[in-house]
């Protein structure tokens, strides 16, 4: 590694002595012949010395043989130096693209000299330029190139649809094929089993990720009228990442002249007035086509190649003469309009005569349901619904001529209603209503709260107080239709809680727990301390106890009360003391309340004043200590300990002024009471000394 270096240094010399001498052999008028972009030449000017030279790069960091610029900029005293000033580059790691070398000389043009650097390993280059006497480096790291992203996973494709589903032998019918995961390039196989895999038209250019739009092969239908080909959809097709699904049976092939078979028909049956919806199950049907019951055309609703339905006409145009009463069986006939053909279905249409309701019995029963109705009348089919009121009823029993069924609940049991019963044929949708003097009436039930009891506990909770449970006897609290029913309470116009709630069966008597809530207004009455004053103490209070069921929307009307008494403890509280500030007058500073009102400062007289306070409330008064803040005096304060006074009596305190000089003098005298009015009682007192 040193001869190497040693080596280079040498050639580096070498070559920058011939591009000096090149520079002495030009003529000093005659231009500079290297470029800043240049290759190695002979010509140049002489490096100048202490030049300043700033080295970039286009990049610090790339993969590995990606070309990287380093500029170098090279000026004397602020300006660029002279165009063809020498430049050498070495790199310790990697080649320079000009001459496939780790070193080379570029020359400047306008003070640049730029050089491209590449490097087929991982690492760092080291890249020295130098000019004369000046040598700057800038580190170049090239990194292994990431691997290549691996391809993303192969989603298989889905089929959800093929529309249309049917179609000519010819082939040439558009469908769209509707599913998740296409992507192109996208074929299409129809595989039609004896007539072969055929592959269909695909427009690549309007394929989405869940939308194919195809063109049908034509297939060899010559021995059936139709031929079912299962579709394989192929997604990716000719990549890594192929997928394929088949759906089968997606698609029909169909001749143009097709014979219609009938297999079977539903309902078989339906009233003498039609409106009847027919399924026709069978092949080879094609639009338009015609249905007759009997001599009849029957409307039409939809046509598939399987199956056709139609709404049954009136029995009476089922007769050749379009009139008269018809019961009974008629053949139903199908005919294919384009081709001409026909075919008469296996199974006849059955005509019943039309359900009807004669009578009804009782008319009138509970709003909570649960009433037994016997609804008579002819053409009655189960199964079969009732709707007695409005209100879906219990089917129990149903026979041609009758039906026995119970009656439902209304959603609010305590409003009365009244409603027509109506009768429905599932299999047929035949609809019969009851006459309006059979009209059903409910009769609505109020929840009505009969009892309030409560289970005493010893002594001193042997009477009902906040947080006791009572129990509140609900005669028909009522459930709603979901069979369920939740309920309120309140005590004292005080929401509550009480169990069990919901509640699953309305009528009755259903027992709740009911907690009495705290928070009730208890009066005060009057009653007498432990020592003898008067006080107060709460009473007991009456209350209303009120149900309201919240599914139903169903109150309890009347409602009950009982007595509740207060929580304990409950104790005869005596009015607390009144602390009254009887003297001296609070008129400080405005006017000095000191006798006398003004002294001579330090002399031998001071100022007094008394402080009367009275118990105006009943309580003993309890006083602090006086607490003295003085103004330009020495104060003292007689008694200057805690007092206490008796109710209606009053104490009095001396205070004493001695101003220190002269000015406006006092104190401001603090106590503190247990009068929960006045927790501190302050009194001013003020003078002046000359």
């Amino acid at each position: 590694m040193l001869s190497l270096k040693r080596s280079r240094s040498v050639i580096l010399l070498m070559a920058l002595m011939a591009a000096l001498i090149g520079c002495k052999a030009e003529s000093p008028t005659a231009p500079p012949s290297g470029t800043g972009g240049g290759s190695n030449t002979s010509g140049g000017v002489t490096p100048p010395v202490g030049a300043t030279v700033v080295l970039t790069a286009s990049s610090t960091a790339v993969q590995v043989d990606s070309l990287v610029t380093i500029t170098a900029t090279v000026t004397q005293n602020g300006q660029p130096v002279a165009n063809g000033t020498a430049v050498e580059f070495v790199t310790d790691n990697g080649t320079f693209t000009d001459v496939s070398d780790v070193h080379t000389i570029r020359t400047t043009t306008n003070g640049v000299a730029t050089v491209v650097l590449t490097n087929s390993t991982a690492g760092v280059s080291t890249v020295t330029a130098t000019v004369n006497n000046v040598t700057k480096s800038i580190k170049i790291t090239f990194s292994e190139a990431a691997p290549p992203p691996p391809p993303p996973p192969s989603t298989a494709p889905t089929i959800s649809t093929v529309t249309p589903s049917t179609g000519p032998p010819a082939g040439g019918t558009v469908i769209t094929i509707t599913g998740t995961n296409f992507r192109t390039p996208v074929r299409v196989l129809f595989n039609a089993g004896p007539a072969g895999t055929k592959e269909a038209f695909v427009n690549q250019a309007t394929v989405t990720p869940t939308q194919i739009t195809a063109v049908t092969p034509a297939i060899n239908l010559v021995s059936t009228q139709t031929q079912a080909a299962d579709i394989t959809v192929i997604v990716d097709s000719g990549n890594p990442t192929e997928a394929r699904v088949t759906k089968t049976a997606a698609f029909t092939y169909v001749t143009t002249n097709l014979t219609p078979v009938i297999r079977t028909i539903t309902p078989t049956t339906g009233p003498i007035d039609g409106g009847t919806r027919v399924s026709i199950i069978g092949d080879a049907f094609e639009q338009p086509a015609q249905v007759f019951f009997g001599s009849a055309q029957a409307q039409v609703i939809s046509i598939d190649f399987n199956l056709i339905i139609v709404m049954s006409p009136t029995a009476r145009d089922t007769a050749p003469s379009g009139s008269g009463t018809v019961t009974g069986p008629v053949d139903v006939k199908v005919i294919n309009v384009n081709s001409g053909k026909s075919v008469t279905s296996p199974v006849p249409f059955r005509y019943t005569p039309k359900m009807q309701i004669t009578t009804v019995a009782p008319l009138l029963g509970s709003a909570l349901g649960g009433t037994d109705v016997t609804i008579d009348g002819t053409g009655f089919n189960e199964p079969l619904s009732v709707f007695i009121g409005g209100v879906l009823a219990q089917v129990l029993r149903v026979s041609g001529t009758e039906i026995l069924a119970r009656t439902g609940r209304l959603a609010s049991p305590c409003a009365s209603s009244s409603g027509a019963i109506v009768v429905t044929n599932t299999d047929n949708g035949d609809t019969a209503t009851a006459p309006a003097i059979y009209s059903f009436q409910f009769v609505g039930v109020q929840p009505l709260i009969t009892s309030v009891s409560f289970t005493p506990a010893p002594a001193p909770n042997d009477v009902p107080r906040p947080g006791a449970t009572i129990q509140v006897s609900v005669l028909n609290p009522g459930i709603g239709p979901l069979g369920t029913g939740l309920v309120r309470f309140s005590v004292g116009g005080l929401a509550t809680t009480a169990t069990p709630n919901p509640i699953s069966i309305g009528t009755g008597t259903t027992t709740f727990n009911v907690i009495i809530p705290a928070g009730l207004p208890f009066p005060s009455i009057a009653c007498t301390t432990s020592g003898g004053a008067p006080g107060t103490q709460s009473g007991p209070l009456t209350v209303p106890v009120t149900f309201l069921n919240v599914t139903t929307n169903c109150p309890d009307a009347v409602g009950i009360s009982i007595q509740v008494f207060p929580p304990l403890p409950n104790t005869c509280t005596a009015p607390p003391p009144i602390a009254t500030l009887t003297s001296p007058a609070q008129t400080c500073p405005t006017t000095p309340n000191l006798t006398p009102p003004s002294v001579v400062a330090a002399g031998a007289v001071t100022h007094t004043a008394t402080i009367t306070i009275s118990n105006t409330g009943v309580e003993t008064l309890t006083l602090g200590a006086p607490g003295v803040t003085a103004t330009n005096a020495t104060v003292t304060v007689s008694p200057n300990t805690a007092q206490t006074v008796s109710r209606g009596a009053s104490l009095s305190y001396t205070v004493t002024v001695d101003p220190t000089a002269a000015g406006s003098d006092g104190a401001t005298i603090t106590f503190t009471t247990n009068d929960p009015t006045k927790p501190n009682l302050t009194v001013v007192v003020c003078g002046n000394a000359t």
